[in-house]
């Protein structure tokens, strides 16, 4: 059960709380009692306990290098979060094809002039 405890809130903290009453318990700024307070506090550190508990599940760190991985960078903008302990490297060698880069700039071209 819950156990009767005195808190000092700081002006910024009763501030936020005040701007969610609506949100969580539908009542105005101006109708709320200190009761209410205290049930809005409880119900927005619950919110935020359950989206800790969410976000932990969820493998930011692996989705955000895939999706890194598909963005274009030139340099060292893009910092890759990877644990790997070789670089990757990025080099063109003589045997590379570029007849589809060709092909698909004839297919731009062709585009423009019609």
């Amino acid at each position: 059960m819950a156990e009767n405890t005195r808190v000092r809130v700081e002006p910024d903290i009763e501030q936020y709380l005040k701007s969610q009453s609506e949100r969580v318990l539908g009542k105005p700024v101006n109708q709320l009692t200190a009761a209410d307070l205290t049930t809005l506090a409880n119900r927005i550190l619950y919110e935020h306990r359950l989206a800790q508990q969410m976000a932990s599940q969820v493998p930011f760190t692996k989705l955000f290098s895939w999706l890194m991985n598909w963005v274009p960078s030139s340099g060292n903008k893009v910092v890759s979060l990877s644990q790997s302990s070789e670089a990757p490297s990025l080099k063109a060698s003589s045997s590379d094809d570029f007849e589809f880069d060709a092909n698909l700039g004839d297919l731009f071209d062709k585009d423009e002039a019609a």
